[in-house]
C-alpha cells in the first residue's frame, strides 16, 4: 500500500470510474467505488477509437499520445481481467462527395497534420458489400474496446475485494468519513452540482443497435456518417444519433429504421438487417469537447471531477485519468490548463 496516500472515494463506475479506479489500483493506492445504479453512457458505448475528425479531415486532439497511452492500458486491464480488451479494426469512411474526396486524397499525400493518419482506399480495395460512388478512405490505426466487459469484469473484481457499494453520493454529502478525497466519475450525474460553480456539461443523447445483415458486411468498420463495427459474430454495432433535447435514456421507437437506413446507403444489394439489441444512453460533454478535470473550489479541496469526456472517452480516457490521479497525489501542481475548470468564462470558485 502506498505510504502517506490518501484514501478516495470514486463516484460512478462507468468508463470513468473504471479506469481511475484502474490508475488508482496500479499505484497500489486504497480506493472504494460507489455506484447508485443508474445507467452510464459507456453501457451502450461502441468503445469505438480513431484518430481522425471526419467532417473536417483534421487529427484529432492529441490523437498519436492518447491513443498509444489508451493502447497500454486497455492491454494491461485486459490482462488483470483475462479479458481481449483492444482490438485492432480499421476504419473505411466513404466518401459523400468528389469535393470530400479531393480533399481526403490531398492530404492522405502528406505534408498535413492528418496525413500520417488516413489513406486513399482504391476501388478493387473494397469489400463487396460496401457502396462508394465517389471513393474511399482508409484509417489503419483505428478499431474498438470491449468497454462494457471492461466495466463489468472490474465491478465483480472490485465487489470481490470489498471495495464497490451501490450508494449514492452529491457534493452537499462533502468528503465521507474514512476518505479524504472524491473523484466523482457520475458523468451527466454531475451537471447540477456542477452548475453550481458556472461549469456547463451538457447531456447528449445516443442511440445504437447491433444488428445482423442477412449478407456479409465484411471485417472493418464502414463510416458514412453512420457507422457499421463487425463484432466478430456475424453481428455488427451500428450507431449513432446525437440529439440535445432528449435527456432520459430513452429508446426512441423510430431510431432502428434511421440508423438501418444510414447503414444501408454504404451498401450494394437490398438485403435486410435483423435489429437485435437497441440501446441508448446520455454522453456527458463541454462547450470545446474536453474534459472538466481536477480540483474546481477552494471550499472542497477534497473534491476531484473527471467527467465530460464525450464521444471520445475510450481514447482520451487513461491520459485524462492519469492527470486527474497525478493531480490529487500531488505529484503534478494541476491538471492541464486545456482540461481545467478555469476555460469555462463562467466557472467561478465559490
Amino acid at each position: 500500500m502506498t505510504t502517506n496516500a490518501p484514501r478516495v472515494l470514486i463516484v460512478g463506475d462507468g468508463l470513468a470510474g473504471c479506469l481511475v479506479a484502474w490508475e488508482l489500483y496500479r499505484r497500489d493506492c486504497q480506493f472504494s467505488v460507489w455506484s447508485d445504479g443508474s445507467p452510464a453512457a459507456s453501457d451502450v458505448a461502441a468503445g469505438m477509437f480513431n484518430p481522425v475528425s471526419f467532417k473536417r479531415i483534421l487529427p484529432q486532439w492529441d490523437a498519436r499520445a492518447q491513443q498509444d497511452a489508451a493502447r497500454a492500458r486497455y492491454e494491461w486491464i485486459g490482462e488483470q481481467l483475462g479479458e481481449t480488451l483492444w482490438r485492432d479494426v480499421p476504419i473505411v469512411r466513404v466518401f459523400p462527395n468528389e469535393e470530400y474526396a479531393e480533399r481526403w486524397t490531398g492530404r492522405a499525400a502528406g505534408g498535413h497534420g492528418v496525413s500520417p493518419f488516413i489513406e486513399r482506399y482504391d476501388a478493387d480495395q473494397l469489400h463487396p458489400s460496401i457502396s462508394a460512388p465517389y471513393g474511399a478512405g482508409l484509417v489503419p490505426d483505428a478499431g474498438w474496446v470491449n468497454v462494457v466487459a471492461m466495466t463489468s469484469a472490474s465491478r465483480a473484481k472490485w465487489q470481490s475485494m470489498g471495495r464497490w457499494e451501490q450508494r449514492s453520493w452529491r457534493m452537499s454529502d462533502g468528503c465521507p468519513d474514512g476518505f479524504d478525497a472524491v473523484v466523482d466519475c457520475r458523468g451527466t450525474g454531475a451537471v447540477e452540482d456542477l452548475s453550481e460553480f458556472g461549469l456547463e456539461l451538457r447531456r447528449n443523447h445516443g442511440e445504437v443497435l447491433r444488428v445482423k445483415p442477412d449478407q456479409d458486411w465484411g471485417d472493418r468498420i464502414v463510416n458514412n456518417v453512420t457507422w457499421a463495427l463487425p463484432l466478430g459474430d456475424g453481428t455488427y454495432r451500428v450507431g449513432s444519433t446525437y440529439r440535445w433535447d432528449v435527456h432520459t435514456p430513452v429508446c426512441l421507437e423510430e431510431t432502428p429504421a434511421h440508423l438501418v437506413q444510414g447503414a444501408a446507403k454504404a451498401r450494394t444489394g437490398e438485403g435486410t438487417v435483423e435489429v437485435l439489441e437497441h440501446r441508448a444512453g446520455l454522453r456527458p460533454t463541454c462547450f470545446d469537447r474536453r474534459p472538466i478535470l481536477g480540483v474546481i473550489s477552494n471550499k472542497h479541496p477534497h473534491y476531484h471531477a473527471c467527467v465530460g469526456w464525450g464521444t471520445r472517452g475510450v481514447s482520451i480516457g487513461p491520459t485524462v485519468v492519469r492527470w486527474t490521479v497525478e493531480a490529487l497525489l500531488g505529484e503534478r501542481e494541476a491538471v492541464p490548463d486545456e482540461v481545467h475548470p478555469k476555460r469555462f468564462r463562467t466557472f467561478t470558485e465559490n
